[in-house]
């Protein structure tokens, strides 16, 4: 935080606002609004950096005001993911099976914004979310959230 912990929250607060109904987190928020476009990493930071500000601050009224948009996000991620978990996944070329459980393509990296395509870097910003949403469950007593949180966690790791 470097200090400036009151302006990560507001940041935080500010860009949480941005998020889509259907718990999808928009890479940009700009002058147009939420950017729709299909990049999936944004999903784990958001639900990263809301974790980061907590264990700086130890603001639990703060992060049970959060909690709503973590589950929207694990619930989008969750979404993008059964897009994967399907029998063509499961039992379809090389290329579609190495792809079982991910998320779908992306444009996530600026090098290929033009046509989207298949990103680990977005897997394990994902991985990282799961793994924060857990923590932020357990951290609020929330066990059965914590408890569905890690199970997806530990089945996005090992389709990973």
């Amino acid at each position: 935080m470097l200090g400036r912990q009151e302006e990560a929250r507001e940041f935080i607060d500010w860009y949480a606002r941005g998020q889509f109904p259907s718990g999808k987190v928009p890479c940009v928020i700009d002058a147009r609004g939420s950017d729709p476009v299909p990049e999936h990493d944004s999903h784990g930071e958001f639900i990263y950096a809301i974790r980061q500000y907590f264990l700086f601050s130890r603001d639990t009224v703060w992060l049970r005001g959060k909690l709503d948009a973590v589950v929207k996000a694990v619930r989008y991620i969750q979404s993008l993911r059964a897009e994967r978990k399907t029998d063509v996944y499961r039992h379809g070329t090389p290329v579609q099976r190495a792809c079982y459980g991910l998320v779908p393509e992306s444009i996530s990296h600026e090098g290929y914004s033009d046509v989207p395509r298949h990103s680990y870097w977005d897997c394990f910003f994902i991985l990282r979310g799961l793994k924060d949403a857990t923590a932020i469950a357990e951290a609020l007593g929330e066990q059965k959230l914590g408890r569905e949180f890690a199970a997806e966690r530990d089945d996005f790791r090992k389709d990973l």
